[in-house]
């Protein structure tokens, strides 16, 4: 026997649960590039900063685009 009155699935984590995840990912990534372009002009550690800190925004960026909109159409359906 089967009933529709069955409770609806348990809220999953927040559109900001995997934010975090994203800004590391792009800090590790901008840290990586800037030391191989800081390697290019002769500045490793001028290139590890710049990409330290501008890592996190591309995170954030990559984030914006590609989970957000997902999460949003998916929880709209």
């Amino acid at each position: 026997m089967t009933s529709n009155n069955t409770p609806p699935p348990a809220a999953g984590p927040g559109i900001w649960a995997n934010l975090g995840i994203w800004i590391a990912f792009g800090a590790a990534f901008g840290v990586l590039v800037g030391v191989v372009v800081g390697g290019f002009f002769d500045n490793v550690t001028y290139g590890a900063g710049l990409g330290s800190s501008l890592g996190p925004a591309l995170g954030v960026a990559a984030w914006a685009v590609f989970v957000a909109p997902r999460r949003n159409a998916r929880r709209d359906s």
